[in-house]
């Protein structure tokens, strides 16, 4: 009989985007949401919001992704806000955004693993900065997971891409 966390990455996994490059980059028991990032790439001084969902579908746990990218010096800030709703539950919550170009090939990885204390919410901003022209972006999947603190293969795997793709 399944445990209640299987119970809950299948059905997380059911309901995911379809978003090839980051599975096949290693990114296990994820869910994603894949959006179009073009009508992102023109805001000044301010953020675009890509996606609003739930980490966790059980509970009033929600996270939102945004971010700005600047061509003048070649970065995307990365802006994520973790809103804990249960006044009981904390989670270590994984998100992942890769940067996708019009060809489908990841540009730009972001990796945090932070957490989220019942009833508080958190909005914290990073950087990259990428080795192609951030106007190459195309598409940004944002991928999920509760994870545990240290999230070991899923930081390893950040830092294998991030290499690879030469990012800052």
């Amino acid at each position: 009989m399944p445990t209640l966390k299987q119970l809950s990455i299948a059905l997380g996994l059911l309901t995911s985007d379809q978003s090839p490059v980051p599975n096949e980059d290693g990114w296990v028991n994820y869910v994603w949401r894949v959006h179009a990032a073009q009508q992102c790439l023109d805001v000044e001084d301010g953020f675009c919001e890509i996606v609003q969902d739930k980490w966790d579908w059980k509970r009033p746990q929600y996270y939102s992704f945004s971010f700005r990218s600047d061509p003048e010096t070649n970065s995307v800030t990365s802006r994520i806000t973790l809103r804990n709703e249960d006044p009981e539950d904390d989670d270590q919550v994984c998100v992942v955004a890769s940067f996708l170009n019009a060809a489908g090939q990841e540009v730009g990885i972001f990796y945090a693993n932070w957490r989220a204390l019942p009833g508080r919410s958190y909005t914290r901003e990073a950087p990259i900065w990428l080795s192609t022209d951030v106007r190459e972006i195309a598409t940004v999947a944002v991928g999920t997971k509760q994870c545990d603190v240290k999230a070991k293969p899923d930081a390893e795997n950040f830092y294998r891409i991030r290499l690879a793709l030469n990012q800052r």
